[in-house]
């Protein structure tokens, strides 16, 4: 999780969102059929549970931020 988000020591919600999506952008990209690829997703799925954290901590971001999340992460399987 360190190296998808640069070593940031306290990313915002929405920088660990983005290092969710730019992870599972590159799985997406290969085979998917590796064991670098499962270890990959599971740390796609560690970094959307921690931006859902932090978000959730953040009264102004608490409502609206799980579903928008939840539709950008969604949007990579299209196409």
């Amino acid at each position: 999780m360190r190296s998808a988000l640069g070593d940031n020591p306290s990313p915002t919600a929405t920088e660990v969102l983005d290092a969710a999506e730019r992870l599972l952008d590159n799985v997406l990209r290969s085979d998917c059929e590796t064991r670098a690829s499962a270890l990959d997703l599971l740390t796609v799925d560690a970094l959307m549970t921690r931006a859902l954290e932090i978000a959730s901590r953040d009264q102004r971001l608490l409502e609206g931020f799980p579903e928008q999340a939840m539709v950008r992460i969604g949007a990579h399987g299209r196409g």
